[in-house]
């Protein structure tokens, strides 16, 4: 009896053993799977600017003027916003380097002329980075002009290799002549009605590849980032862009974005259209409420 009751005893004290290492193993993970579900979230203000002219009688939805842009630049750096580039976003999610408190993106997009002569000078005063998409065609046709009017001109490659040695200007991928509303019966880079998704895929990459190959001919930097002509979205496009090696996508969906370190929280990223039509104050309050 006393052997049979120290066997039950020997048997309670293993199986006591063995639910105290399942619970603990199980406590692990959940705490664990609970921490990793709760992941910080990085909030990120994206700005959209497009041309910029001294004329104020231009001024409307897709043109500020000099001054205006300086005011909103002066606001963001007195309230202690920090910008960055689309790099420095890409390293954080993808390698865990810490990006400043407050970050913000500033965007310009289709490569004027007048975000040479009046953009790149402003980023410099103030210490300030800024993200320019340029449309390839248009970069080519000027570089072979070799004109530079900031009423109409767009960026040369001699301009953009001088705004990406100061560090404060990174340039990123808008088309290369993807970037028309309407082109028999194609909207920006959109797919067209009918169309076979095979046929759709060799424009769309072909098109966008042409301006990556352009990038490095002339810059030797590649875009990491593609920037939607009119921000306008076809399905299939995010898997081509990753096929191409990009890793991030900017949109024209207005709202903030909140990003996690999880790659697929760079592609379709929301921007805020800066428009003329409203005070710093009022536009950065109503953008940064959220």
């Amino acid at each position: 009896m006393k052997i049979q009751f120290h066997i039950m005893k020997l048997n309670y004290r293993i199986i006591f053993d063995f639910l105290f290492i399942v619970l603990f193993l199980t406590g692990i993970f959940i705490y664990h799977h609970v921490d990793a579900s709760n992941i910080e979230e990085i909030k990120l203000p994206i700005i959209m600017y497009h041309s910029v002219l001294k004329d104020k009688s231009q001024s409307g939805d897709y043109i500020v003027t000099p001054s205006l842009l300086e005011k909103d630049l002066m606001y963001i750096k007195n309230n202690n916003y920090h910008t960055i580039v689309m790099q420095d976003l890409i390293d954080y999610v993808e390698r865990d380097i810490p990006l400043p408190s407050n970050p913000i993106i500033i965007t310009f997009d289709d490569g004027h002329y007048n975000q040479y002569e009046y953009v790149y000078p402003l980023l410099e005063k103030y210490q300030m980075k800024a993200v320019i998409s340029i449309v390839g065609s248009y970069t080519d046709q000027f570089s072979k002009t070799n004109e530079a009017n900031p009423n109409y001109g767009y960026l040369r490659w001699c301009d953009i290799n001088k705004m990406m040695e100061s560090g404060f200007i990174e340039f990123q991928n808008h088309s290369y002549q993807l970037h028309e509303y309407s082109n028999n019966g194609r909207s920006g880079s959109t797919r067209k009605s009918g169309e076979s998704l095979s046929h759709y895929k060799m424009i769309f990459q072909n098109d966008i590849q042409k301006l990556q190959t352009d990038f490095e001919t002339n810059t030797r930097y590649i875009p990491t980032t593609f920037t939607y002509p009119f921000g306008l979205v076809s399905k299939h496009t995010t898997s081509f862009l990753k096929e191409l090696g990009f890793k991030a996508s900017l949109s024209c969906s207005t709202g903030i974005n909140y990003i996690k370190k999880d790659p697929e929280d760079l592609f379709l990223l929301k921007r805020n259209n800066r428009p003329s039509n409203i005070s710093t104050e009022d536009f950065f309050q109503k953008v940064l409420k959220e």
